[in-house]
């Protein structure tokens, strides 16, 4: 597995990201192990995770993904050569929603502890914070960074304008800016009036903005829990428009002349975006793993990339 330049930060990182929410707890100790070893001996080297995960899952005492993350680099001896991402912002326990100062500082050194780590490569802002002056969280997320704790900044489920406003703020004050970003973003764009909760989409602007500032995108539910290329999975609901049945249906017919999965379809389209996408896959089994990693060896052509691209233009090539 190649890796690729991650924005401006001066990394290099794999091209697909492996999402570890469910590992130790939802996904059982043998599998998240056995994915984990998969994905290394692929040449895997990227990891997300977040403080929060999963904390909801029944049974689960705590935050489960970080320490069994933690568990495993040091069983496998590998933490230098991981490139690891978690998150901070969203409640769980007794800890609130909030970016708020103190509440960053505490969280990171939960984290940094779980993970068996002195430092993270990549802490997102999880949720944006309104309460908290904004400058009050860049300088807070500037000392982590000062200090060593965390390497490099990014933002997840934030509106365009905040990012944009978060990093000219940083850059009128020399702090530390969010060089990545982590939006819910797939080939199939969720009809207008989606509510998402607290999730954020990515809308043209917010899209235009990463692409035209070298901020790299890495989303989350990329593939829609499958339903590019499972019977079993249709689309969901917030997606159904007359769109995206044109588009399922140039996702579908170019699976069948290639011969791979409308999942494998997606993923390289995504990877394949002039700034490339960064998708970050979670998988339950070691065969879907597979699956998604036999996308990076998938090279869609001019043509299908035009033909992919002509029905939207949110995310296409430009």
């Amino acid at each position: 597995m190649n890796s690729i330049p991650l924005g401006t930060t001066g990394e290099s990182v794999s091209p697909i990201c492996l999402g570890t929410m469910f590992f130790g707890s939802k996904t059982d100790t043998e599998t998240s192990r056995a994915l984990l070893d998969r994905y290394y001996e692929a040449g895997g080297r990227f990891l997300d995770t977040a403080n929060i995960y999963a904390t909801w899952v029944d049974g689960a005492e705590g935050p489960t993904s970080e320490p069994f993350l933690g568990d495993w680099m040091a069983d496998r001896g590998n933490r230098e050569d991981m490139f690891v991402a978690t998150k901070v912002g969203f409640e769980y326990g007794d800890v609130p929603q909030s970016l708020d100062p103190e509440l960053i500082e505490r969280e990171i050194d939960r984290s940094l502890d779980r993970l068996g780590t002195d430092y993270v490569d990549l802490l997102y802002a999880h949720v944006d914070d309104r309460d908290t002056p904004l400058a009050e969280t860049m300088a807070a997320f500037d000392r982590l960074v000062e200090s060593g704790k965390v390497r490099h900044l990014g933002a997840s489920n934030y509106y365009g304008w905040r990012l944009a406003r978060a990093n000219t703020l940083a850059e009128e004050r020399g702090l530390t800016p969010f060089s990545c970003v982590q939006p819910r973003f797939s080939y199939l764009i969720p009809h207008r009036n989606s509510d998402f909760q607290r999730q954020r989409p990515a809308t043209d602007e917010f899209v235009t903005y990463c692409d035209d500032h070298d901020i790299p995108m890495l989303p989350y539910s990329p593939l829609l829990q499958g339903c590019y290329g499972r019977e079993d999975r249709s689309i969901p609901e917030r997606y159904v428009t007359t769109e995206n049945r044109q588009k399922m249906e140039t996702v579908r017919d170019i699976a069948e002349r290639r011969a791979v999965s409308g999942n494998q379809v997606v993923l390289a389209w995504l990877t394949q975006r002039d700034p490339p996408t960064i998708p970050v896959v979670g998988c339950s089994t070691v065969d879907q793993l597979n699956e998604n990693l036999a996308a990076l060896d998938l090279t869609l052509s001019e043509h299908e990339l035009e033909r992919l691209n002509s029905i939207e233009t949110l995310g296409g090539l430009h």
